[in-house]
């Protein structure tokens, strides 16, 4: 199935019930993160189970394709739903998959699992997406970048939730400063919420003022300074700019996410060029494309990291994203080990 447009809120909020799996792909990360998040929270009352719950990467599927197959038709251990999450940063065993999508929306009794895939942006000619598009069981959901008005309504909508409002001329100078990836958006949202006191603080509301001071775009050269060294091996440079940025109170899972993000987008470069694009052509194609200003930077990271250390650090940022999670998880440690981790791995090789 192909799921667009006002459809896309509606079939999350009640899926089907013979639904085995979806695809959620595009180049809002963000947004794609955030739908599968949602969707499993109708799959599963426990998605961080261990015992319910699988995630598998594009690479554990490159060495062993039937791994896919095998955890979709195991049994839970309790009898519960199980659920089977697949982080897509390539396709190479894309043939594989689809074959196995093609086979369960077949013979669905062989699913004993619900399954979601994250990926990045998909052409039409996608294998994989080509069977959810096509299957009765599995759905295929695009993340496209918010439009300034979907920006500006989620504005409203999460605000008016915590009974804030906002000024007309404060949010027109918002909207353009979250224009991006969904969960950074989002993020940004959560920090203005907690600023106005939760709106537990009579008649709150959102100024020029508030915009200017907390707003993503005052802070973003500041996170891009620690990605930025921590990805071209400058541990120093990358500790004084944390250091910076935390003593500005910058929200650690934005550093993290922003992380994740950079990660990615690396992944889906060298993807590119390993199907015949040089280096340059390569960023060109992402979506959104890198900043100007940064493209000689993010060249000189595609030498330094081979795809393999993508991989690991990838999911070296996913399992603090988890720990992050954890009431009183010493966050500012646990994200400053990954980035000097990393900026000491890429000093090696430049």
């Amino acid at each position: 199935m192909k799921i667009t447009g006002g459809r896309v809120n509606s079939f999350l909020n009640n899926p089907p019930g013979d639904l085995i799996g979806v695809l959620f792909f595009g180049p809002d990360r963000g947004l794609a993160k955030e739908r599968a998040e949602n969707l499993i929270k109708k799959f599963s009352d426990n998605p961080d189970d261990a015992f319910a719950s699988t995630v598998l990467t594009a690479d554990d599927l490159t060495s062993d394709p039937a791994r896919l197959a095998d955890e979709m038709s195991a049994l839970s251990m309790f009898g519960d739903q199980r659920l089977v999450r697949l982080r897509l940063d390539h396709e190479r065993s894309g043939a594989a998959i689809s074959k196995i999508i093609k086979d369960l929306d077949t013979h669905p009794d062989k699913a004993a699992a619900r399954l979601v895939i994250e990926a990045g942006d998909m052409t039409p000619r996608s294998a994989i997406r080509k069977a959810c598009e096509a299957a009765g069981r599995f759905a295929a959901i695009g993340c496209y970048k918010d439009s300034a008005a979907d920006l500006a309504n989620m504005i409203r909508r999460e605000l008016t939730d915590s009974a804030i409002e906002i000024d007309r001329d404060a949010l027109e100078l918002w909207v353009p400063l979250l224009d991006g990836d969904r969960a950074l958006s989002r993020n940004e949202i959560d920090k203005m919420i907690l600023y106005k006191g939760y709106g537990e603080i009579p008649d709150a509301r959102v100024t020029i003022a508030d915009v200017k001071t907390l707003a993503a775009g005052a802070q973003a050269a500041s996170i891009d300074d620690i990605i930025m060294s921590a990805m071209s091996g400058e541990p120093a440079k990358c500790d004084d700019a944390f250091r910076r940025a935390i003593a500005g109170k910058v929200n650690i899972a934005v550093i993290l996410l922003s992380l994740q993000r950079h990660i990615s987008r690396l992944l889906e470069a060298g993807a590119h060029m390993q199907s015949g694009q040089h280096a340059e052509s390569a960023i060109k194609s992402l979506r959104p494309p890198v900043f100007r200003m940064q493209e000689r930077a993010f060249l000189r990271h595609l030498k330094i990291w081979p795809s393999r250390a993508l991989q690991n650090a990838l999911s070296e940022t996913l399992s603090a994203e988890q720990q992050l999670k954890s009431a009183g998880a010493p966050g500012e440690a646990i994200v400053g080990r990954i980035l000097l981790t990393l900026a000491g791995f890429a000093s090696k090789r430049r």
